[in-house]
């Protein structure tokens, strides 16, 4: 006699491995880079088709620019529409399910279409980042959504198309969605080990234009400013500044500027990445930012301007997301996996879920690797495991078996 409340209906996924994969395979076949808008709205209606069968309110929405500061000034970039189902009831619980559909492989990138490497292992852009996740999500809910427990939990589903540009116009719909749920369960790909992502660092990105003063470099080389020189100091202050600190992260990952070298060059372009590890560790990014940018601004004919392009806080492990993991872990056990959880470097949107005080589990995607490379690979069987996971912890917090954080107002 089977005496586990759950087991039939986790079963009934036992028989759709091929499907799912297909489906997946379909996704990833899709160019979604973060700024083809044509890829983005062709995968959206794919999206908009797939979620149709779930109840809930549907509705697309539409984000503002993304804002970069270049040499030539502040340039606009257009981003796609994020897609949200909610499904409005009262309900003693109420969750936010979230993933992105965008990826780091623009239209031109040569990694387009899906190979399967051997009868585990699919190949393919997006395929573990995150439409592996996004197909999780999707059958989580199909599968929820069957059992008779499904009218105790009001579920909110948020699909961006921006998270690999930082969230930069998703950020405030996501905030205002975590506001209003109790917890949130990100899709993001596990660890490599399969473990859930339990702390992320923090993650800023910043655009910067130093503008000197041109003059001959031979014959009145100090009537110029060298903005390249100015440049070259700010990163290496930067990198002193930051450096007894070892939860600070700095990387410099573009560099731009002067031309024929008779000349004094007049302007200096840079891009850099900062990552932290606790709130303090902003406070103090910030105030060394400050701090130099006003020192260089007094030196005659230099100035710096500094753009925030993205920013997306640490993320930390508090008690309620300590609780979540723990239950998790219980749900994993049920189907014969040993759950852990980690630290990761990397961004995710769970950063900004948590920055609003909603405990938030990320990692519940699939399992694979080479995320960001031409190399990116899901494992197949981890499809089915991560559905019954979360479907799982879905059904026991609606039936009672877990209780669940009161975070909303």
């Amino acid at each position: 006699m089977d005496t586990f409340p759950y087991s039939t209906l986790l079963r009934s996924l036992d028989g759709q491995a091929d499907d799912l994969t297909r489906l997946l395979i379909n996704w990833a076949d899709v160019n979604t880079g973060s700024h083809n808008t044509n890829g983005l709205t062709t995968f959206l209606k794919l999206l908009r088709k797939a979620f149709m069968g779930l109840p809930g309110k549907v509705e697309t929405i539409s984000l503002p620019a993304q804002t970069i500061l270049r040499q030539e000034g502040k340039v606009h970039f257009p981003l796609g529409k994020a897609l949200s189902i909610r499904k409005l009831i009262k309900a003693p619980v109420r969750i936010l399910l979230t993933i992105h559909y965008d990826t780091v492989y623009a239209a031109d990138h040569s990694f387009q279409k899906c190979e399967e490497i051997d009868r585990n292992t699919l190949k393919g852009p997006g395929v573990a980042d995150a439409k592996g996740g996004l197909l999780v999500l999707l059958e989580v809910l199909k599968l929820f959504e069957a059992s008779p427990w499904s009218g105790r939990i009001c579920w909110e589903a948020l699909i961006i198309p921006d998270e690999e540009v930082g969230s930069v116009g998703s950020a405030p719909i996501i905030l205002e969605a975590a506001k209003r749920n109790d917890l949130a369960l990100v899709f993001e790909p596990a660890l490599p080990d399969g473990s859930l992502v339990g702390s992320r660092k923090g993650s800023e990105v910043y655009s910067a234009i130093i503008k000197g003063r041109a003059a001959h470099a031979g014959r009145n080389p100090d009537h110029g400013r060298n903005a390249i020189h100015a440049m070259a100091n700010f990163i290496v202050q930067m990198g002193d500044a930051f450096a007894p600190h070892p939860g600070i992260m700095l990387n410099v990952g573009e560099t731009l500027g002067g031309g024929a070298v008779n000349v004094v060059p007049d302007m200096a372009y840079f891009r850099f990445n900062i990552r932290t590890s606790c709130p303090d560790d902003q406070v103090l990014v910030n105030m060394v930012l400050g701090n130099l940018s006003n020192n260089l601004n007094q030196i005659d004919g230099l100035n710096i301007e500094i753009n925030r392009d993205s920013s997306r806080p640490p993320k930390v492990i508090d008690r309620k997301t300590q609780d979540l993991l723990n239950h998790f872990a219980s749900c994993g056990e049920h189907i014969g996996i040993r759950l852990k959880w980690g630290h990761s470097g990397g961004a995710s949107d769970a950063n900004i879920i948590a920055s609003a005080g909603v405990p938030a589990v990320d990692g519940l995607g699939v399992r694979g690797g080479g995320l960001h490379s031409p190399e990116e690979y899901v494992l197949k069987d981890s499809i089915l495991e991560r559905i019954k996971l979360t479907a799982l912890f879905l059904m026991k917090m609606a039936r009672e078996d877990i209780e669940p954080p009161v975070s909303h107002q």
